[in-house]
């Protein structure tokens, strides 16, 4: 630690280099995502297999989106000449939009019954494009583009346009629990230390090792595939800042602590990493554990997490190089205004709670049973894996697929495809 000290200057200049590099260089993870698409399902998964088996049959036509034009009162005849004319504009641009085929009520009248309600208040097209190297944003925006024109009530739906909307979403839940996430651990901080200095040191030491750990990430996606979901960066903000926040409070109270016996800034800093600084590694070391036994399991989307363990390792990486050197640099001015370094008093409660544990262990576990088995008997909530039900239900694209679902059934929305392999020629069965 004393040569960590030492060479304080050094390992700052490293770190801001670093920072820099892995910040500038940091490739944009929601266009990976809309073009290479999320870690979703195992390779051995049956709907994955079938997907294999088509590509082989080469009976793919590409994807499809589905048009969804609503009224509730009835779609006019003026409207329908207003979206037959947006069609006929679509049909123009096939070329453009790397369109293969669209049906439509329009252009194939046997199709009529099937693709309007029998309401008349919706009509949907199917339309057969290929993606290419195109990301799903693009392609959206490109199909929305096209219809911008169309007066009546539109949304595109299927596959694509949800996947699309999901990520929106879950990028907007990022931001939000980023804002969220800084914003508490300011007031906690605030109110912990009495210091305006010490809650922004941390959050810049956490922040450092965050903007790393997102470089080293999107490195390893672009040249290794490393698996990644639209959550992931929303698991790295929420697990790093929180630990890495409970780790500064350890470290940052006992060097505190340590100034208020009268020992020197080094003194100080060396002790601190003895005591509190045994307790962060060993605890760091078993999270970054857990996270990176993700990487053995078989469910990509789980599998995915493991990138919290690269940002946890980059973290205690920063634990035992820059906060020490941000500790010797500012020293009691870590704490400013506060002016009292002295340690923090014994809080008589906790004590009187945590002596009543030990001597009573099995009314303390009984207590805590009593509170968490309501929780669990009027617990309604049910697992889904409908992704539908994560969005709102004003989302686009959501509101275009239940409009389908309710008024030409679930299948025109989003169709399911059976595949059926035989060892023999199936020619004549």
């Amino acid at each position: 630690m004393r040569k960590m000290l030492k060479f304080r200057w050094v390992l700052l200049a490293l770190w801001a280099v670093a920072t820099i590099l892995f910040t500038i260089n940091q490739p944009n993870l929601k266009q990976i995502l809309n073009q290479k698409g999320q870690a979703s399902i195992s390779e051995d998964s049956p709907s994955k297999l079938a997907s294999e088996m088509i590509n082989k049959m080469g009976t793919s036509k590409g994807d499809t989106a589905i048009f969804v034009f609503n009224d509730p009162n009835k779609i006019s005849d003026d409207g329908m000449k207003d979206i037959e004319k947006g069609l006929d504009k679509l049909r123009d641009k096939k070329t453009d939009l790397k369109i293969n085929n669209i049906i439509d009520p329009f252009g194939t009248p046997e199709a009529k019954d099937q693709m309007i309600s029998k309401d008349g208040t919706t009509l949907i097209t199917q339309v057969t494009y290929e993606r290419g190297t195109r990301d799903s944003e693009t392609i959206v925006n490109s199909f929305k583009d096209a219809l911008k024109d169309v007066k009546t009530t539109h949304y595109i739906t299927g596959e694509l346009a949800i996947n699309n909307d999901y990520l929106e979403a879950t990028n907007k839940g990022v931001d939000k629990s980023a804002f969220i996430t800084v914003g508490f651990i300011l007031v906690v901080l605030m109110l912990m230390f009495r210091s305006v200095v010490t809650p922004f040191v941390s959050l810049l030491a956490v922040g450092v090792s965050y903007l790393c750990s997102m470089g080293i990430i999107g490195i390893l996606i672009n040249a290794f595939n490393f698996p990644i979901t639209s959550l992931t960066q929303m698991f790295i903000i929420l697990v790093l800042f929180g630990i890495g926040t409970d780790y500064n409070i350890l470290l940052f109270n006992r060097f505190k602590e340590e100034l208020g016996h009268g020992l020197s800034i080094d003194e100080a800093v060396v002790v601190t990493y003895k005591t509190a600084g045994k307790t962060v590694i060993f605890s760091g070391l078993t999270v970054f554990m857990a996270f990176a036994s993700l990487t053995f399991v078989s469910f990509p989307i789980y599998r995915s997490a493991n990138a919290v363990a690269i940002g946890i390792a980059v973290l205690l990486i920063e634990l035992v190089t820059l906060t020490p050197v941000i500790m010797k640099l500012l020293a009691k001015k870590l704490f400013w205004p506060s002016h009292n370094v002295a340690g923090h008093k014994e809080n008589k409660l906790w004590e009187k709670v945590t002596s009543a544990s030990v001597k009573h262990p099995l009314i303390s576990i009984l207590v805590v049973a009593a509170i968490i088995a309501p929780v669990i008997a009027f617990n309604s909530t049910k697992l889904s894996f409908d992704s539908l039900k994560d969005l709102s239900a004003d989302t686009p694209s959501v509101k275009g697929f239940n409009l389908v679902a309710d008024k030409l059934g679930r299948g025109k929305a989003m169709p399911t495809t059976v595949v059926i392999e035989n060892k023999d020629a199936m020619d004549n069965k």
